[in-house]
């Protein structure tokens, strides 16, 4: 069997090209494996040359840890990419079919690369500027902090701000101080003027101005809050019909913690628009104030329902013996009197409120069976038959009657 010269001609080229083929994809297997164990090799030293300078920058170690890991990989892939081209370039151009291909590839990967270096070239007088707008803001925003640090320590004064309003004032003024850097730099971001760039800042402007008229009420009532100095971390308060100790004081919500193992959350825009009662304000020694109210007929002496309610106040562990607690009467009603019991805490009460009025809440009932002064508010034309009290022998009864109190003069 016998072959022309041109069909000789193309096997033998065919076959040339095969043999340059696979050389060409061992060749390029090889510089794979290799990247590989190089990014392994390289990232083994990295770890283990942080890990020996770790010491009390851990957490600028792992930074920069992650960092390098994420710069090699940008690079490997990289790398892959351009090595993959140069295989497929060169594999195409081995045989007559596929070279214009193959020419058509290289020139495109010029023409891309080239396109990237202009644009990056065009853009680096922008960044450059950008850049620095940037760092100026960066060094404005660390100066502001430091004096507004100083002045929560207490080494600086101004008249305005104090401990509580330190804190929501930086955070405003670094916002207002990159926002500001933000707008200057923007014209030199590079797309800054492209169609693009402006369709997705109109889009982004139209979502503000739709659904962040609510988020904008919210934060603007929550600076009032801290502002106004109203309330503070720590504080008894009541809000409405909620009340518990303020554990966190935010841009959008308020956090209290009521005692009876729950938190409340209560947007700023309601707190802000409710009045707040504070228990912990005027507390000179202690915590928060006490007060519990009973309503008591005409019939029992003044005297001594104030005498029985200040001695339930002394039988009180976590009612603080001064300020001295006090009675106040509150009404006068159709059927019985209003008394008010007023004490501050002491660092013996709980910490929860609620438990704190339990325990003065249990005393007041004891004393008032101990005297048998029944606690009700009738609405009656004659006295019952019996007084309603607890008798002595129940299950209320943990120690012997004490004697009935003698109201002074």
């Amino acid at each position: 069997m016998t072959f022309d010269p041109n069909t000789l001609s193309l096997l033998k080229s065919v076959g040339i090209g095969l043999a340059w083929s696979l050389l060409a994809t061992l060749l390029a297997w090889l510089l794979l494996r290799a990247m590989l164990y190089t990014r392994r090799w390289l990232r083994l030293r990295v770890q283990t040359a942080l890990r020996e300078r770790k010491g009390s920058l851990s957490h600028y170690v792992d930074f920069a840890r992650s960092s390098l890991q994420f710069l090699g990989d940008v690079i490997l892939w990289g790398l892959c990419f351009l090595l993959a081209d140069v295989w497929v370039t060169f594999v195409l151009e081995q045989f007559d079919a596929t070279r214009p291909w193959g020419e058509r590839s290289t020139a495109w990967l010029i023409e891309t690369l080239s396109h990237l270096a202009t644009s990056i070239a065009g853009a680096l007088p922008g960044l450059v500027v950008a850049v620095l707008i940037f760092t100026l803001a960066r060094l404005v925003s660390r100066a502001n902090s430091a004096f507004l640090n100083r002045v929560q320590r207490g080494e600086a004064s101004v008249g305005w701000l104090d401990m509580d309003t330190v804190t929501p004032t930086r955070r405003i003024s670094n916002v207002a101080i990159w926002l500001f850097a933000l707008a200057m730099a923007y014209p030199y971001l590079p797309g800054a003027n492209s169609d693009a760039f402006r369709g997705v800042s109109v889009l982004v402007g139209l979502m503000l101005s739709l659904g962040g008229s609510g988020v904008i009420g919210q934060v603007m009532a929550g600076m009032s809050l801290m502002y106004s100095r109203s309330l503070r971390v720590g504080e008894y308060v009541r809000i409405g019909d909620t009340e518990g100790t303020v554990t966190q004081l935010g841009v959008f919500a308020t956090k209290l913690h009521t005692g009876m193992g729950e938190e409340v959350s209560l947007p700023n825009s309601v707190v802000f628009g409710q009045p707040v009662r504070n228990f912990s304000r005027l507390v000179q020694d202690g915590r928060f104030v006490l007060q519990t109210t009973v309503t008591i007929g005409y019939a029992t002496p003044w005297r001594q329902v104030h005498a029985m309610l200040l001695e339930a106040a002394r039988r009180t562990p976590g009612v603080a013996p001064e300020p001295a607690p006090y009675v106040v009467q509150t009404a006068l009603s159709d059927f019985y009197v209003e008394y008010r019991l007023c004490a501050q805490s002491n660092r013996a009460a709980p910490d929860s409120r609620a438990k704190a009025m339990s325990h003065l809440n249990a005393n007041v009932q004891d004393v008032f069976n101990e005297n048998s002064v029944q606690i009700m508010s009738p609405h009656y034309m004659t006295d019952p038959p019996s007084p309603q009290v607890v008798a002595p022998d129940a299950a209320w009864a943990a120690r012997q009657p004490q004697p009935p109190l003698t109201p002074r003069a």
